[in-house]
């Protein structure tokens, strides 16, 4: 059985099951345990693995920051799907002088194509204003799922320029991995898990190696086009699609899924250099003088 979080020695199906309920029923609160409680104290989001043991597909959460009684608390958990959820701020946020709605976004359970319309309405948001993710960051822990849903949410997410994480007690698998990528700024205190994808038929068609060609044409393309190295695409295919491998620390670094890609790196190096007034060159020495601008662990910055 996947864990939950390692919430205690807690039946795992028990506690999952009472956690989807109270999402659903907004009685979220109730069930948080201590552990929940101080992931919020530190301003992190609530987010579960191996929600395929109860049939739940991923979706994209949030939770907003309200006033209650002249204090800030975190609402129920919202979903982007339920018009209800997302339809006050429509109205009433994202003029020129009104308040923006901080949010915490989280994506747990198995990918489908139904959560790009969650990922649209959010992307929406963010663009006019409505919304402004707390550390301008989303929080992942899913086993998988459509690899084409997981690659379009990741090219997404990298035009809103959003960071992602995985926090130390969660994993992102197959699918998920695919999505996560999509981060301008990567963090994995958990595990990330990868192996080579694969057709869920098994219908015979002559055309099969040639759709396989595709696929695998389709993930190189991915890979480079988000700056990852080929080493990484060579790294997945050779997982068998029956295994999961779960990337090491050393190579989580080297494939740049901890961390932030060349490319990307190049752009925050040129407009702080540009703030600072200096040349690339004197910006780069400057740098190395001072590691603490080196881009370390997204959770912990926000930055």
């Amino acid at each position: 059985m996947i864990p939950v979080l390692g919430i205690g020695d807690a039946d795992e199906n028990s506690i999952g099951a009472e956690f989807m309920t109270r999402i659903a029923t907004g009685r979220l609160e109730g069930a948080l345990t201590r552990h929940w409680l101080l992931l919020a104290a530190n301003g992190l989001v609530f987010v579960l693995f191996g929600l395929q043991c109860f049939n739940v597909q991923a979706e994209l959460v949030f939770r907003s920051l309200e006033q209650v009684n002249g204090q800030a608390h975190w609402s129920a958990v919202k979903k982007y799907t339920v018009p209800a959820d997302v339809g006050p701020l429509r109205r009433g946020r994202g003029g020129a002088g009104t308040d923006v709605d901080e949010v915490r976004v989280f994506l747990s359970g198995e990918i489908t194509r139904q959560d790009l319309d969650g990922a649209a309405v959010m992307a929406a948001m963010l663009k006019s204003g409505q919304q402004r993710l707390a550390g301008n960051t989303i929080w992942f822990a899913s086993p998988g799922g459509d690899i084409d849903v997981g690659m379009e949410l990741g090219r997404l997410l990298r035009k809103l320029e959003i960071y992602t994480s995985i926090d130390k007690s969660d994993r992102c698998m197959s699918a998920c991995v695919f999505a996560f990528m999509g981060g301008e700024r990567r963090s994995v205190a958990g595990q990330l898990g990868i192996h080579r994808p694969y057709f869920p038929f098994t219908q015979y068609s002559a055309d099969r190696p040639a759709k396989y060609r595709h696929l695998e044409k389709t993930l190189r393309e991915f890979i480079e086009e988000l700056d990852f190295p080929a080493s990484l695409y060579e790294a997945v295919m050779l997982v068998p699609p029956q295994s999961m491998q779960i990337v090491s620390a050393a190579d989580l670094k080297r494939f740049y899924l901890d961390g932030i890609s060349p490319m990307s790196e190049d752009k925050v190096d040129a407009a702080e250099a540009r703030r600072l007034s200096l040349t690339m060159s004197e910006y780069l020495q400057h740098k190395a003088q001072t590691p603490g601008l080196s881009f370390t662990t997204v959770a912990s910055s926000g930055q």
